[in-house]
């Protein structure tokens, strides 16, 4: 059994990485979502999936991306005719969405839906 005081300072920091982690998720779906508005400025729903690699690493990846009359902006089996768009949509997949993976665990798999309540009307 480990010492009361390793527990102790175990705990607090486990207690300061949740409260971390539960910062930085709203945060990381902010900057994918400004990330993809960037691009396309009416964006109101990503829907992703998150799944494992063969790998084993998770992933969390926009498929379609749709405004807020349920157009769609984006469309992953299709791609986009914007370099702009499809480099956006990249960057939110990697540098956002894949670290919300790291944080989250399995929370993030299968199709997920994100709506930005606060996006723009088209």
């Amino acid at each position: 059994m480990p010492e009361p005081d390793l527990v102790a300072a175990f705990d607090d920091a486990h207690g300061r990485y949740i409260e971390s982690v539960d910062q930085l998720v709203p945060l990381l779906i902010r900057m994918a979502v400004g990330r993809v508005q960037d691009a396309l400025p009416t964006t109101h729903v990503l829907e992703a999936e998150g799944e494992l690699t063969e790998d084993w690493s998770r992933t969390l990846r926009i498929r379609r991306v749709l405004d807020r009359s349920g157009a769609v902006l984006f469309d992953v089996t299709v791609g986009h005719d914007g370099q702009q768009v499809e480099d956006a949509i990249d960057d939110a997949n990697s540098e956002y969405l894949d670290f919300l993976m790291d944080l989250t665990g399995d929370i993030y798999m299968g199709q997920v839906i994100i709506e930005i309540p606060d996006s723009p009307a088209s």
